[in-house]
């Protein structure tokens, strides 16, 4: 997607809570029912063969970002799309749609805020109370800009209870929010960051 800010360049604090010892209300594991889903639901989405990654909140929370997801979304290509349907067909997902809607939040931008809008095709299930969301060729619009490219990177890996998951790398979830003007959303990610590598010194 476009960077309709332009070549802004914003500096984030990185050792802000470096060395504060965290309460257990500041912890963000994740959501018993989405966890029991994902370990469920990724086994079958590998053997499909497709190009998929989580996304949304819940890939920067698994990867240690202080936010709470309320879903599984499941990224992946036009292509991709059937194969995990079908991979996922016992939990009789809705008919695959187009679905094109305005997020909650707004771009902050040249202090002026403008809508967001999402559109992908898809379907859904609901599991164990999990609510889970399967996109394929993912696109995000900002007010009234065209909309940008469809979604295609190279997931990081992470092993959730023996399970290898693959996720969106934080750094393109920061320049998203970035993008959108989201700096709170980037300051955790950059949080998170810090706090990962001050373990391993």
């Amino acid at each position: 997607m476009a960077n309709p800010a332009g070549n802004t360049h914003v500096y984030l604090d990185v050792t802000k809570h470096k060395e504060q010892i965290p309460k257990p209300e500041d912890l963000y594991p994740i959501p018993p029912d989405l966890l029991s889903c994902l370990l469920e639901i990724a086994p079958k989405i590998l053997k499909s063969g497709a190009w998929w990654s989580i996304g949304g909140d819940l890939s920067e929370n698994i990867m240690g970002v202080h936010v709470r997801p309320k879903e599984i979304e499941i990224m992946t290509d036009g292509v991709g799309l059937d194969k995990v349907v079908r991979a996922l067909s016992d939990y009789n997902p809705r008919p695959i749609n187009v679905e094109e809607r305005r997020i909650e939040r707004e771009a902050e931008l040249d202090l002026r805020k403008y809508p967001v809008f999402e559109r992908f095709t898809g379907a859904e299930f609901t599991r164990g109370g999990a609510k889970v969301t399967i996109q394929g060729d993912y696109r995000l619009k900002v007010g009234e800009w065209e909309w940008g490219d469809a979604f295609f990177f190279k997931p990081d890996t992470v092993n959730v209870a023996l399970v290898r998951i693959p996720v969106m790398p934080l750094a393109l979830r920061s320049e998203i929010h970035i993008t959108l003007g989201w700096l709170d959303r980037a300051q955790l990610i950059a949080e998170a960051y810090a706090a990962a590598h001050a373990e391993k010194v």
